[in-house]
């Protein structure tokens, strides 16, 4: 019998001056990037000059000769960087970082290096590395490029001028064969491309992007429900955190959603609440579950009850609120109406219905409807009119589903690296 041995993950080497717990936006986006390749399967090495971490998965090689020169030996940087002095004591440097490189990267597959090629904060490091790209040719390299030092606000600087030396501008401003170029922004790459003579086939736009979880703090179980079910691209996504009961009025928020799912087709619904044990309550739920079946909502309308056996907490609900684009609370009666000040806290916007309670809570502030005189298809229309002249939302629904980091790494980093 055949036995197939599986597939080694590739090893990826992630490099830069510092690592957390060093402060500084680069810093915290390579372990970003870390944590994300190494829940998408690959194997990451860590390389810098300075930090430490904790995950076990992840390995860190600190070569203390990767900081900024300036760092540990600033009379050398003062005379690479005042006097333009190119000596012995830099190639002595330079050789000394590439025996340093030679070791941390060996076995490595894949070579990321942030911001290290294109700033002069250690140009021995930029030689050692261009000396190691050519002896070792057959590997991928990437330059990660966040800043240019030659570049200020998309514009190029008079190079002649503030270049230190003709080696400093030329190690500065001379790509490296068999690397690619990444940069951040469509803005950013013009004047780019222009300052290193190269053209938009040589390098690639992937721009940066916040790892919603992390940022936003959300809680395993959530996670995992958002991911199965696509609620971060879902729109628009409409929660009403409510248990299933008839004076919840349900029904009429699921008939909105079938008029608005002729605008928007992937809207999803979701009800945090589960229905009492009662055999009215279990009857409203039947019947409710019929009306989205005959709606076509069966994919639209999401059921915490469905894989949840109890109450949701405190935090589960918050990361729920912070997640979507709006809420339904449109209750037949209400005693009071925590969903108003948790919506309020959490800046999601909530449509409710017009109940004196709601009024002594949210005054003149909040949107009310008569549900009793005003149709699901109607109200369906306001909500629409709202979503659509919401900047505030459509750019919450930009930045969710455009740069969210794991999908952009999956998407447009990811192809590089597999790429033959």
């Amino acid at each position: 019998m055949l036995v197939v041995s599986p597939v080694e993950p590739k090893k990826i080497a992630l490099m830069h001056f510092a690592y957390p717990p060093n402060i500084g936006g680069v810093e915290s986006m390579i372990k970003e990037h870390a944590q994300i390749l190494t829940a998408l399967g690959y194997n990451i090495t860590v390389i810098t000059g300075s930090g430490e971490e904790k995950d076990a998965r992840i390995k860190l090689v600190v070569i203390p000769e990767l900081q900024s020169v300036m760092n540990f030996n600033p009379f050398l940087q003062e005379k690479i960087l005042k006097q333009g002095l190119i000596d012995n004591d830099f190639y002595k440097l330079a050789e000394s970082i590439e025996i340093d490189l030679e070791k941390a990267l060996s076995g490595i597959d894949t070579v990321i290096v942030h911001n290290m090629i294109t700033i002069v904060r250690n140009l021995p490091f930029i030689s050692a590395f261009k000396n190691y790209v050519k002896k070792y040719p057959n590997k991928k390299y990437f330059s990660w490029t966040h800043d240019h030092s030659y570049i200020n606000e998309f514009k190029i600087k008079d190079v002649d001028k503030i270049a230190n030396s003709k080696f400093e501008k030329d190690i500065l401003t001379t790509p490296i064969k068999n690397l690619t170029y990444i940069l951040i922004s469509e803005s950013f790459r013009e004047p780019f491309i222009k300052l290193m003579g190269l053209s938009d086939a040589n390098t690639v736009v992937i721009p940066n992007g916040i790892d919603i979880r992390h940022f936003l703090e959300i809680d395993d179980i959530i996670w995992e429900i958002i991911e199965k079910y696509g609620l971060i691209k879902s729109f628009p996504l409409i929660l009403s955190p409510v248990n299933i009961m008839d004076r919840k009025n349900l029904l009429y928020c699921v008939e909105i959603i079938h008029y608005l799912k002729k605008t928007y087709p992937h809207i999803k619904y979701v009800i945090t609440g589960q229905p009492s044990k009662h055999h009215s309550t279990e009857a409203y739920f039947e019947n409710l579950k019929t009306t989205i079946s005959q709606f076509g909502l069966k994919e639209n309308v999401l059921f915490f009850n469905d894989f949840l056996s109890r109450a949701l907490a405190r935090t589960e609900v918050h990361d729920l609120y912070q997640i979507s684009d709006m809420v339904f609370f449109l209750s037949k009666s209400e005693n009071f109406g925590l969903p108003l000040l948790e919506s309020a806290l959490t800046k999601t916007p909530i449509l409710v219905s017009d109940l004196k309670v709601f009024r002594e809570i949210g005054g003149e502030l909040i949107r009310y409807i008569d549900y009793r005189n005003v149709k699901s298809e109607q109200t369906a229309e306001i909500v629409k009119d709202f979503l659509e002249q919401s900047s505030r939302v459509k750019l919450n629904f930009r930045s969710r589903t455009e740069y969210d980091l794991k999908t952009i790494l999956k998407d447009k980093f990811v192809p590089l690296v597999e790429k033959k």
